[in-house]
């Protein structure tokens, strides 16, 4: 009598289908690579390609002057675009442009938003010359001969490196940090006041307020209370066609105000007791 084998049945799952499951997720991982692929050629390529440029806040430029500057054109696919070097470009071959936001809008739009810049200040250099520059300091202008009315006035600066287009540089770093400090809170305090900054000894800042009252500022400590402290007095406490000098002492004594014609009676005094000295007939020592 012959032995009786038996043989199990396969377990279910087991085998040749879950390998047949393996092999159609690793086909449907590379269908989608590759489709993948192929979409990113053709967005770079084919599709999304610039029909039509959008741009706004522009006054002193034209588009094609900005387009042209940027190294942009129709039909130019939008991803291929740096945003942050086309910027970049566009505002170092455009001087007065201050900032540039550039952004996509599928499928066929690109956005350019210009902020242009404006004069802000006039900086004394080199004894006679004189550079226009933006309120983050960057020249828009330079070689001019004369100060120009309407903007402040800055001296004593110590300008280096004066060439269009780049940020203003000083000599003495500190005057650099103190002037754009002391711009920040002019402008948040009395904006449109302060006329003229004499930064020649930055522990002995000059202003003109409001082009008729000289400001013996001092140092930068304290610049903020100071330059609240003093636009105060000037407003509240003196007429508003008064010409003369503020002098700041300190938080404790406060300042002081000196009228013009006070000054101007001072001087003349000093002058004339100079002239009468200098005038005076000299007396020979009697002999022994």
């Amino acid at each position: 009598m012959k032995d009786v084998v038996k043989v199990s049945k396969p377990a279910s799952g087991s085998g040749r289908p879950r390998r047949r499951r393996r092999n159609m997720s690793l086909y449907y991982l590379m269908l989608v690579a590759v489709c993948v692929v192929i979409f990113l050629i053709l967005s770079r390529t084919i599709l999304f390609n610039i029909d039509e440029y959008i741009v706004s806040g522009n006054s002193i430029y034209s588009v094609d002057q900005i387009l042209s500057a940027g190294g942009l054109r129709y039909g130019k696919n939008m991803y291929g675009i740096n945003l942050d070097r086309t910027a970049d470009r566009i505002k170092n071959n455009l001087i007065y442009i201050e900032d540039v936001k550039l952004s996509r809008k599928l499928p066929d739009k690109f956005i350019i938003e210009v902020s242009e810049a404006t004069a802000y200040a006039c900086c004394e250099y080199e004894g006679s010359r004189y550079a226009i520059i933006t309120r983050s300091g960057r020249y828009l202008e330079t070689e001019q001969l004369g100060a120009r009315a309407g903007l402040i006035q800055i001296t004593g600066m110590e300008l280096k490196n004066v060439a269009l287009g780049e940020d203003f540089e000083s000599a003495d770093e500190a005057k650099k940090t103190i002037i754009l400090s002391l711009l920040d809170s002019i402008d948040e305090i009395c904006p449109g006041k302060i006329t003229a900054i004499d930064m020649t000894d930055r522990t002995n800042i000059i202003m003109t307020y409001d082009d008729r009252i000289t400001v013996d500022f001092g140092s930068s400590l304290d610049y903020e209370y100071k330059l609240k402290y003093i636009h105060a007095l000037i407003e509240e406490n003196l007429e508003p066609e008064a010409e003369g000098t503020v002098i700041y002492h300190s938080s404790a004594a406060g300042a002081s105000f000196i009228r013009k014609e006070d000054i101007e009676l001072a001087e003349q005094e000093r002058k004339a007791a100079a002239d009468a000295q200098t005038s005076a007939p000299e007396t020979e020592e009697n002999p022994e």
